[in-house]
């Protein structure tokens, strides 16, 4: 499973069981019967349960290598309603590559910097 994929589940976990709290919130104010406050409690403890089963899962999880999020791109970008996030993702990925390159040209620059300097201290 992808790590996007796991974080994805853990936020919807998540925004359910602040629904659910404030459901619950709500009923607490005015209760209509037959939904009463008493009916949320087991729902959130199985939420949080769900939250941090998520969180576990996600803190576990190495991480999604670029290749695999081109394919989450390109799985989705074949369904309607997910252009916004594809196009997002692909700009992430666009400036993580830019930014690794210009990571890679600084250490590269600074290697003889570094020989030279390591040279003339050995002199």
């Amino acid at each position: 499973m992808r790590q996007q994929e796991l974080s994805e589940l853990e936020q919807a976990a998540a925004e359910l069981l602040k629904a659910l709290e404030r459901a619950l919130q709500r009923t607490s104010r005015r209760a209509v019967a037959p939904i009463l406050p008493q009916h949320f409690t087991d729902i959130i403890k199985a939420m949080r349960f769900v939250v941090g089963s998520l969180q576990t899962l996600c803190d576990a999880h190495p991480g999604d290598p670029p290749g695999v999020l081109c394919d989450l791109i390109e799985e989705r970008s074949q369904f309607a309603g997910w252009e916004a996030w594809t196009a997002l993702v692909q700009q992430q990925l666009a400036l993580s590559k830019h930014h690794n390159a210009i990571e890679g040209d600084l250490a590269d620059s600074q290697e003889p910097a570094q020989r030279l300097a390591a040279n003339s201290n050995g002199r």
